[in-house]
């Protein structure tokens, strides 16, 4: 009877032994199967949906080198500009596969308009995105030529000319924010399309000769031709002033706005939160895309690129993969249906 006890002792402590060496068999092969070992050595196609030079561009090429080093995977920059940022949405959301290597930078607040407006370039639903994070929440303003003679909105409304904003095409952040500022403010105004980048058609403001006004960012670039007064800053965009500037008054603050522009101007004070957001395809595998979210995050944290953003004036605002979806959903709720035929008429046709 011993003996046969101590054979089954035998038997279950042999069984014991195997059944941990294949659960850690098992363990181990997941681990290898994991999100780091995905990425180390694969490639990582990085969609910019703008030119080469442009600040979308600049923020991809300084994130690669950090993205790089907490993903383990080489990554690729490649420009694909279009419809202010809508063929690059498009190709992300239809073309490029799921498979967690391939994300994009992209224009949220002229995003989710144009999604909601239901622009012809619209190929994608922004919320079905996967979200890896967002970079920046951008300060926007409104620039005149010197040449113009406006020092203020108000000036801008006795104008007796037609005031002629810059901007890439009709679909543009740009687009959207000159023609809902016109609009508020009751301006003759006409924009025009066709620059490559808002450097372009920022020299064309100070030039004085094709264009009088620009609404865009009012980063590094900009912010040291104001400086250097090449450029007059007539107001910024948002709920409270500009630290650098705080003489020059917020759009929402500017005497002589008409009561029904007030909500215009509201609307884009909210659309500025969704920012340069980092998204990949819908369907990417959720442990891929919390690892790209998590690389995303320290690399944001990283002293070189808070060095980089710092001279260049641009403003680390990260927010989370989970907080960005919740944000655009929100976002695309914020002009009722049946107020959108109107909006779209004035931010497409009526200064164009």
């Amino acid at each position: 009877m011993i003996q046969i006890f101590k054979r089954i002792s035998i038997l279950i402590l042999f069984s014991t032994m195997i059944f941990v060496v294949i659960g850690g068999q098992k363990l181990a092969a997941q681990t290898k199967g994991g999100a780091a070992d995905f990425y180390k050595g694969a490639t990582v196609n990085f969609i910019v949906t703008y030119a080469p030079g442009a600040a979308y561009d600049l923020w991809a090429r300084a994130l690669a080198p950090q993205i790089e080093k907490y993903t383990g995977a080489r990554v690729l920059v490649h420009n694909m500009p279009g419809a202010a940022g809508l063929v690059g949405g498009a190709h992300l959301y239809s073309l490029a596969k799921p498979d967690g290597l391939t994300i994009g930078i992209l224009p949220m607040p002229g995003m989710v308009v144009a999604e909601m407006l239901e622009f012809e370039a619209v190929k994608f639903e922004l919320d079905k995105f996967s979200f890896i994070g967002r970079v920046e929440v951008m300060d926007r303003a409104l620039f005149a030529s010197k040449a113009s003679g406006f020092k203020s909105i108000a000036d801008m409304q006795k104008a007796t000319k037609t005031i002629r904003f810059g901007t890439v095409d009709p679909t543009s952040l740009s687009s959207v924010e000159e023609s809902l500022f016109a609009e508020a403010f009751g301006l003759k105004a006409k924009i025009i399309p066709g620059y490559k980048g808002s450097k372009e058609y920022i020299l064309a403001v100070i030039a004085g000769r094709e264009l009088e006004a620009a609404v865009t960012s009012l980063a590094g670039y900009n912010q040291e031709l104001v400086k250097k007064g090449e450029l007059s800053l007539l107001a910024v965009m948002g709920k409270k002033r500009n630290p650098d500037f705080p003489e020059v008054p917020t759009f929402i603050e500017s005497p002589g706005i008409k009561p029904e522009g007030k909500k215009l101007i509201e609307l884009l004070d909210i659309l500025i939160d969704g920012g340069r957001m980092i998204v990949a395809p819908p369907g990417v595998p959720e442990e891929r895309r919390l690892f790209l979210e998590r690389a995303l995050s320290v690399s944001l944290k990283e002293p070189a690129i808070e060095d980089w953003a710092k001279k260049g004036e641009y403003y680390i605002s990260p927010l989370s993969g989970k907080e960005c979806k919740v944000l655009i959903e929100k976002l695309k709720e914020i002009v009722p249906k049946p107020e959108r035929p109107k909006v779209k008429h004035i931010v497409t046709e009526k200064f164009f």
